[in-house]
């Protein structure tokens, strides 16, 4: 498949790159600024300029593409927060008339609702609560946007991941993969790439649904 990574110069979407292409993918790997992408281009790998949010580019970015992971993300800040909302709508939009497919991965948090399995009464009813509706309230809030904004546009094949707390490991485990809500508390960033790429397969998609990959530590 001829895939584009949004998000790609993060240390996940970097990853999904390099898992893509192991699996005998094609690469479009998006950067907002020329330059300082840690893997090389080659035949099977181009990396292209664009910017989902302003949408600048993207329209060249997913022409001609047959599926599209998005790897976008942004901080915690007290500032309104559009770079899920937004540079989704913008890549659906384009891909709808650009694409050669329709197939969309995006990546959200288990932090986006309520979690429906409990961690116990200091996460549930303390730390989660302090994240998702006072520290990461803008965050939360604009991947909410942008699941509303994918459960309304069932022509798009897309898939939401909603991880555990990311962290670095150096390969790819015996991950979890649980129907909405995380079941652990952590995900080690290869194995969420690890998720995305096998929603590339037709036969194991999740296509409508999210789902939510999770690492034992």
């Amino acid at each position: 498949m001829l895939i584009t990574v949004f998000g790609a110069t993060g240390p996940t979407g970097t990853l999904a790159c390099e898992l893509a292409l192991a699996a005998g993918h094609r690469v479009r790997a998006v950067s907002r600024r020329d330059g300082g992408f840690p893997l090389v281009a080659t035949d099977a790998l181009a990396v292209v300029r664009a910017d989902a949010v302003t949408g600048e580019g993207v329209r060249e970015a997913v022409e001609g593409v047959d599926a599209v992971l998005s790897v976008l993300g942004a901080s915690y800040t007290r500032r309104p927060v559009n770079v899920y909302s937004v540079g989704t709508r913008n890549i659906v939009e384009e891909l709808r008339d650009a694409g050669r497919g329709n197939r969309l991965v995006v990546v959200s948090s288990g932090l986006t609702y309520p979690p429906e399995s409990g961690f116990g009464f200091i996460p549930d009813h303390i730390i989660f609560p302090l994240l998702r509706n006072v520290i990461g309230r803008t965050l939360y809030d604009d991947m909410a946007r942008m699941e509303e904004l994918l459960g309304r546009n069932a022509e798009i094949a897309w898939t939401v991941m909603r991880p555990g707390r990311l962290f670095d490991a150096s390969t790819v485990s015996d991950f979890r993969l649980d129907p909405d809500h995380p079941s652990q508390g952590y995900t080690s960033r290869i194995d969420l790439a690890a998720a995305m790429i096998a929603e590339l397969n037709a036969a194991t998609a999740h296509v409508h649904q999210a789902v939510a990959p999770t690492t034992k530590r």
